[in-house]
């Protein structure tokens, strides 16, 4: 494909031949290679297996931050006469950028800083610590590179993967962070957002370029949230989720789900916060009966639909008000709610994901959730439980036509 592609440029290119006359050959070699340069853009060679791990100054068992296990870590432990631990990581290969994981419970730092030489010295070029996982690019191509914690907690590593020149290849996850969403989706637990909502993502947001920010009550531990970034990157969001930090207790109703969580105006305050933060046009959640019974699913219906009232009002929660403004969605859905039924269809061949249905690439990104596919979770489709069937709970922009679209009478931002 890439001699075909250059072909074609140079193809186009011999028609400057009538200009050597005027341009230097240094000049017409410069207009040549901005012509063909997007035709030479090659995937980046993963280099992690041909690197070496030295941490503090001494050889371990590094396989547990280049397993693929994501349930595994690899501590950076202090050493005698340093304060923080570090991991220097060098190749014969020119390194031109890593993929990070940081595995942790919620609410702990994940701070580091990533240097590279300059002359006897380590120059930090980037940092990381607000994300659980970080693409760093670098300046300029290295053989060595050196990661150092400069949080209060000991650093894990969950995974670290190490790249040369060209294109991070499409796995690695180079999040960004999102003011304005146009659809929330609103889940309990890391694996519900492909179990009860399965081709939302890759329709409305990998295919269809919908802006949509995840937002979960409970993350629960390292390795799930992990799993969670890996699923909902390959349903073609690129946006960080939200990780409410709730604990993870089942409550079975949710009067006694809010006591687990520490009272319910904790939960409205989390969820009022986090919809101003990102004014979504429309909010989708769990079905008011939890699906299968769960209590955090019946609670993030119950929370949704409370909220409703007390997003626009600046009264209500002023912290949150101040630093972000008032907002108020637009249409409200609920899982297997009855009236007002919609039924999207999850078997449209998607051109973003090679004509894959949105329920093969929901399929795939269940995968990612490995801790529970050895549970033998799985969605289900047209059961009773079908993840393509919700209610519009509330609407601000009048009643659905039946079209079966989430975002019907909400202006484009596509």
């Amino acid at each position: 494909m890439v001699k075909k592609e250059k072909a074609g440029h140079l193809r186009k290119a011999a028609g400057l031949t009538r200009m050597k006359g005027i341009l230097g050959a240094g000049l017409l070699f410069l207009l040549l290679s901005l012509l063909a340069g997007p035709a030479l853009a090659e995937e980046a060679v993963e280099l992690t297996g041909q690197c070496r791990f030295e941490s503090n100054g001494r050889d371990r068992d590094y396989a547990q931050m280049t397993d693929g296990e994501l349930k595994t870590y690899f501590p950076l432990k202090e050493n005698k006469g340093k304060k923080k631990g570090e991991l220097i990581i060098s190749c014969q290969e020119p390194i031109a950028g890593l993929e990070i994981m940081a595995f942790d419970k919620y609410g702990r730092d994940h701070d580091y800083d990533l240097q590279i030489r300059e002359g006897e010295e380590w120059k930090t070029v980037d940092q990381g610590g607000t994300l659980l996982v970080h693409w760093h690019p670098l300046p300029e191509p290295v053989t060595q590179v050196r990661v150092v914690s400069t949080g209060k907690e000991r650093l894990r590593l969950a995974e670290v993967r190490v790249f040369g020149p060209g294109e991070p290849p499409a796995d690695v996850q180079r999040w960004e962070t999102l003011e304005k969403c146009d659809i929330m989706l609103l889940t309990a637990h890391p694996d519900d957002e492909i179990l009860w909502f399965a081709g939302l993502m890759p329709t409305y947001g990998g295919d269809r370029g919908y802006r949509i920010q995840v937002a979960v009550l409970v993350p629960t531990g390292g390795q799930r949230k992990l799993e969670l970034l890996g699923a909902i990157w390959h349903c073609g969001v690129k946006y960080y989720p939200e990780l409410l930090g709730f604990i993870d207790k089942n409550g079975q109703a949710p009067e006694k789900q809010y006591q687990l969580w520490k009272g319910k105006n904790r939960v409205l305050r989390r969820v009022t916060e986090v919809i101003r933060k990102h004014q979504p046009e429309v909010l989708i959640t769990h079905g008011e009966k939890g699906e299968y019974g769960h209590g955090a699913h019946k609670t993030a219906a119950d929370a949704a639909k409370t909220v409703l009232k007390l997003t626009g009002s600046a009264k209500k929660y002023p912290d949150s008000a101040k630093a972000y403004g008032t907002w108020q969605v637009k249409k409200l859905y609920l899982h297997e709610y009855e009236k007002n039924p919609i039924t999207c269809d999850w078997s449209e061949p998607l051109a973003a994901f090679g004509g894959k249905t949105g329920y093969q690439v929901a399929e795939e990104a269940f995968q990612f959730h490995g801790s529970q596919v050895r549970r033998d979770w799985a969605f289900e489709v047209h059961g009773a439980h079908d993840n393509a069937l919700f209610g519009l709970y509330y609407t601000a922009v009048g009643p659905d036509s039946g079209i079966g679209d989430l975002m019907e009478h909400i202006p484009s931002s596509t």
